[in-house]
This record gives C-alpha cells, sequence and structure tokens, in this order.
C-alpha cells in the first residue's frame, strides 16, 4: 500500500473536524436579499434600469 492512503485519510478527517462543527451557523439569505430582488423584478417589469424602485416608488 503506501503511506498516500493514510494520508489521504488524515486529511480527510482533518478536513471533516474543521469543516462539520460550523455547518448550519451562517444563514444563506440575508434579511434584505428579498429587497434585492424584488428591485431587480421590478426594473425588468417597468423597462427602467436606471432608477432602484422598491414597492413601485423611487
Amino acid at each position: 500500500m503506501g503511506k498516500k492512503p493514510v494520508l489521504l485519510t488524515i486529511i480527510g478527517l482533518i478536513g471533516a473536524l474543521l469543516f462539520l462543527p460550523f455547518l448550519g451557523q451562517v444563514h444563506l439569505f440575508d434579511w434584505d436579499e428579498i429587497n434585492f430582488a424584488e428591485s431587480a423584478r421590478e426594473m425588468l417589469l417597468t423597462g427602467n434600469f436606471w432608477r432602484v424602485r422598491v414597492d413601485f416608488e423611487p
């Protein structure tokens, strides 16, 4: 066999130990993400890409 499988196993275990405990601590979406999506949707609907609007108000 050799040292390569042992080394890969150790690297994999260290990576898992560093990665797994922090799962779920970072949110996927910020609270204001919906505002950016809504502004982009309204830009597409109005055809005006220069003025940012929320609820169709500047």
